[in-house]
C-alpha cells in the first residue's frame, strides 16, 4: 500500500494555525485509492503557543474532522489526523484513524501530557487503548511525548502491530534523538513507523517527518523541509534474524520478547 506523512512549516505568517490547517487540507486532497495519510500532531492549532490561542483553534478540530472523513469516503483511503479538541466536556489530544468509508475507526487519546499540555487542561484516559485492527492490518498509536515511555512501546510490542502512527511536535528536540527514537520504536515492535511532524526550518531541531521500516531503517525522510513523502510498503513486513550465531531465523520482536526477565528488575 502507500503510505504518505506530511510535514508543514512551524513558521507561518498572519495566522500561523489557520495557515497550516490550510496546508494540511490541500495536501490531504491529493490522496489516492487505498492510500494512507498521516497528518501531524495539532493540525488544527499548530504554530500556536499560547494557551488562549491554543482554546481558540479548538473549534477548527470539528471542521478539519469533518474534511478528513468526507475525503476518506470520497477517494476510499484512510486518513489518520490528529487535532486538539474539546470532546464531551473536556479538551482532548486525538489522533483519528478514518476507514475508506469515511467512517472513524479509531480514536486515540494522547497518554503522556508534557507541562505544555496540562496547562492547557488536556486530559489523558485512565487507561491507554493505543491498538486498533482495521481491514486485515494491526495499527498502534503513540503521539508526540509518549515515545519517551518505554511502558508504552512495550505494550505495543507484545500487541504486534504492522503500523505505528506517531504524530509529533517535538519542536526544541535535537534531530539526532528524533530519528534514534523512530528507528528504535520500528525495531523493537517489528513495525512500520509513520512519523509526521513540523519543519523548524533548521537541521539541528524538530521536523523528521519519516518511515522507518521494520529492521530500523529509515526508508524516508522529510529533515527539515516542508511538503510530504510517499513510498509504497507491504505492512505485513517483518524483520526476520537469526535466533542466535549459526541458528535459523525468528522475528525480530520475539528474539526480544522471548528473553525478558521482568521479575528479575522487581525490586
Amino acid at each position: 500500500m502507500k503510505v504518505t506523512v506530511l510535514q508543514p512549516s512551524y513558521f507561518t505568517e498572519g495566522q500561523p494555525s489557520e495557515v497550516i490547517a490550510d496546508f494540511l487540507l490541500k495536501e490531504l486532497s491529493s490522496v489516492e485509492e487505498n492510500e494512507l495519510i498521516v497528518l501531524p500532531e495539532y493540525s488544527n492549532a499548530g504554530g500556536v503557543s499560547t494557551v488562549e490561542e491554543e482554546k481558540k483553534a479548538l473549534p477548527r478540530a470539528k471542521e478539519m474532522l469533518l474534511f478528513a472523513s468526507n475525503i476518506a469516503k470520497e477517494k476510499r483511503a484512510y486518513v489518520s489526523i490528529n487535532v486538539l479538541e474539546e470532546r464531551n466536556g473536556k479538551i482532548k489530544n486525538s489522533t483519528y484513524l478514518y476507514n475508506r468509508e469515511g467512517k472513524v475507526a479509531f480514536i486515540y487519546n494522547k497518554q503522556h501530557l508534557p507541562p505544555s499540555e496540562v496547562k492547557l487542561g488536556v486530559e489523558p484516559e485512565e487507561k491507554c487503548n493505543c491498538i486498533c485492527d482495521l481491514d486485515g492490518m494491526r495499527f498502534a498509536f503513540m503521539t508526540c511525548y509518549d515515545v519517551y515511555f518505554n511502558e508504552q512501546i512495550e505494550y505495543i510490542a507484545m500487541k504486534k502491530p504492522d503500523i505505528i502512527i506517531v504524530p509529533g511536535y517535538q519542536r526544541g528536540e535535537r534531530t539526532d534523538i528524533i530519528v534514534a527514537q523512530a528507528k528504535l520504536l520500528a525495531f523493537r515492535t517489528n513495525a512500520f513507523v509513520l512519523r509526521s511532524s513540523f519543519s523548524m526550518g533548521t537541521k539541528e531541531r524538530g521536523g523528521n517527518t519519516m518511515i522507518v521500516a521494520p529492521n530500523g531503517e529509515a526508508l524516508a525522510n522529510l529533515e527539515d523541509r516542508v511538503g510530504k513523502i510517499s513510498i509504497q510498503i507491504d505492512p505485513k513486513e517483518k524483520y526476520m534474524r537469526p535466533a542466535g550465531y549459526g541458528q535459523g531465523l525468528v522475528r525480530n520482536d520475539d528474539f526480544i520478547n522471548n528473553g525478558i526477565r521482568k521479575e528479575a528488575f522487581k525490586e
